[in-house]
């Protein structure tokens, strides 16, 4: 495809923006792989395929043609890995329209597509609405009409991110007609965990891998030089697996910095990193508009993920406008201070210029990650513990997918072991895969009275085998490890696999 003066300069702003990004991302630089991904056949039918494991990138550029799903955890390098493969597009696509390159260097260059990502967490009105406002942002002014021919014509090149991030289910809809629509279309789309939320119907899926001890013990001796044999020493068991994305090792290695150690639990993890961020806030002398709201900056942070996470029953926000922003917290600050609208707006220009929160697109404001943002409806969460009836937790919280992490990451905090297992309890009650994730992030000292709730079930061997294996448990070893001594070769390898 020629390439008009209108792409060269959506190209340059999309190296401009995202090449300052990626320099803050050298460090996570892992050679990230990527492993075909089946789900789980019904007893009896083999596997379509084999697994086959290979770098993200590769894999992605493979299966892009067709449409191609990207799994992977919080922080494992889904995104990450988008805007890399967008800097190297938008470097190819740049070449091509060279116009000092020889015919014969120009022949050498494999066709390119122009690379558009696109947020979809920012999704208002439709997917080509969402595309314009991609194009518009980046210098290239171009109507739905035009959009809807490139992409007819197979001139795009389509990385949607975080499909699970979508706001609703009317967008999942949406998407789901656009992609049969522009079915010819390179599409390549990234998600959490398939059992969270719709897949599109997507064939090829792809997980992202966990980091190799390899890629660990490099990083970490990167990180840390002169004591990063001491953190490695204590990334056994739990720890080792939070270690296993990128986004966590990296905040592993910032609290073993500070503090000469590391938490046990991901919830202990995440609430010390964020208290020693506003420790390390504090001992700056900034500029706040509004300081003296200074000290509820954390319940402020906390209110606003909570009531993002309340978009509707059963669907969260990603992002929010601004004006909502201020509305929360506006009605936090009720009966706290003098004109609680007026302070809302300082102060909310204070946690975007200096929190954990950003700006985002079309006047909107998000965290820095989503995982801070179930971090931090956690914590409230929590707080609201004491005031929830066993029934009230059911209905209003474990019977939903979107505060599945959030749970997780709050159960972590809980201290007390008889409000811990009855948490355990209610989730097996309402979904027992729910409830064996939950039983594995108990507090260490009473995980094990919450691995025999899962014991005591009257439920078929393979199933209880797969339900502890999710615990990712040390309790569970040995009910596995009687496991393999049955006569049912599949339970034999179910426990062999979680072990």
């Amino acid at each position: 495809m020629t390439l008009t003066p209108d792409f060269k300069n959506y190209l340059r702003s999309l190296s401009s923006t995202y090449e300052d990004w990626w320099n803050l991302y050298t460090l996570f630089d892992f050679g990230l792989t990527v492993q075909t991904w089946q789900p789980k056949q019904t007893k009896g039918v083999p596997s379509p395929e084999k697994h086959e494991r290979l770098p993200v990138l590769e894999g992605i550029r493979r299966y892009a043609a067709n449409h191609v799903l990207l799994m992977g955890r919080p922080g494992s390098g889904k995104s990450t890995a988008l805007v890399r493969l967008l800097l190297e597009e938008v470097k190819q696509a740049s070449e091509s329209g060279n116009p000092n390159l020889s015919a014969s260097q120009k022949a050498r260059l494999t066709p390119s597509r122009i690379p558009v990502l696109v947020e979809l967490k920012y999704y208002q009105t439709s997917i080509l609405d969402l595309i314009q406002e991609v194009f518009k942002r980046h210098d290239l002014l171009l109507s739905v009409e035009q959009i809807a021919k490139l992409l007819r014509d197979r001139h795009l090149l389509l990385m949607l991110d975080a499909l699970n991030e979508l706001p609703s289910e009317s967008s999942n809809s949406d998407l789901a007609t656009f992609r049969k629509v522009y079915a010819g279309t390179p599409m390549i789309f990234t998600t959490r965990d398939t059992s969270l939320g719709s897949n599109l119907g997507i064939e090829k899926c792809l997980e992202m891998q966990p980091l190799t001890e390899a890629q660990m013990r490099d990083f970490v001796q990167a990180y840390l030089p002169n004591c990063g044999e001491q953190l490695l020493q204590r990334l056994k068991n739990r720890l080792r697996e939070f270690a296993q994305t990128p986004l966590l090792l990296w905040i592993l290695c910032s609290l073993f910095q500070q503090a000469g150690e590391v938490p046990p639990r991901l919830g202990w993890v995440l609430r010390q990193f964020t208290q020693g961020y506003e420790r390390n806030l504090a001992v700056k002398n900034l500029d706040l508009n509004a300081p003296e709201v200074r000290p509820w900056w954390t319940p402020m942070l906390q209110h606003l993920a909570f009531a993002m996470m309340q978009a509707s029953q059963t669907e969260f926000r990603a992002a929010i406008s601004q004006h909502e922003g201020e509305t929360i917290l506006t009605k936090f600050l009720q009966g706290r201070c003098y004109s609680p609208p007026e302070t809302a707006h300082r102060c909310l220009k204070d946690l975007l210029a200096h929190h954990l929160i950003q700006a985002g697109r079309g006047n909107q404001i998000e965290f820095r990650h989503q995982l801070l943002q179930e971090y931090y409806a956690a914590e409230l969460l929590l707080a609201q513990l004491p005031n929830l009836s066993p029934k009230q937790l059911q209905t209003q919280y474990l019977n939903y997918l979107k505060w599945t992490e959030p749970l997780s990451l709050m159960l972590s905090l809980v201290d007390k072991e008889t409000i811990a297992l009855e948490i355990v309890q209610s989730a097996l009650q309402v979904d027992l895969k729910l409830g064996a994730k939950l039983a594995g992030e108990v507090h260490p000292s009473f995980q094990q009275q919450g691995v025999q709730q899962i014991v005591q079930l009257d439920l078929p061997q393979l199933l209880k085998i797969e339900l502890l294996g999710s615990t990712r448990s040390e309790y569970v070893v040995p009910e596995l490890l009687k496991a393999l001594e049955t006569m049912d070769a599949g339970v034999r390898r179910c426990a062999a696999s979680a072990l």
